[in-house]
């Protein structure tokens, strides 16, 4: 697999770049083209020459698996922090939540016709 950080790979067809300097001092900048012809430019243009910036994008757009589980995890695990965090604080603050158990008030009545029995309860 390519590793995005790697500099690219030098193909034949890129062109090859060189700096040289005239008998007077004056630095070119040469550029072999794939065409073999050279083309001498003078270095201050070419430094001042606008470079189109180099994006690298994406090959894929798959997620580590193993990422992806990571991020789950500590989702599920901050929520539940988080609620165990919000009951402590209401908790600090005398809200409490108390929940009293009472039996419902029922009659039952039941009556019964040789092997009939029926019975119905009536709750309040």
């Amino acid at each position: 697999m390519h590793n995005p950080k790697a500099l690219p790979i030098a193909t034949p067809d890129a062109p090859k770049l060189a700096v040289w300097a005239d008998p007077s001092g004056t630095p070119y900048l040469v550029k072999k083209q794939p065409d073999g012809s050279t083309v001498f430019t003078p270095l201050e243009t070419a430094l001042s020459q606008q470079q189109a910036p180099e994006t690298s994008a994406r090959t894929t757009t798959d997620r580590d698996p193993l990422a992806t589980v990571l991020i789950g995890f500590a989702a599920v695990l901050g929520l539940i922090l988080a609620g165990y965090g919000i009951g402590f604080l209401a908790g600090a603050n005398g809200q409490r939540v108390v929940l009293v158990p009472s039996t419902p008030v029922c009659n039952t009545h039941r009556s019964s016709v040789l092997f009939w029995f029926t019975e119905n309860k009536e709750c309040n």
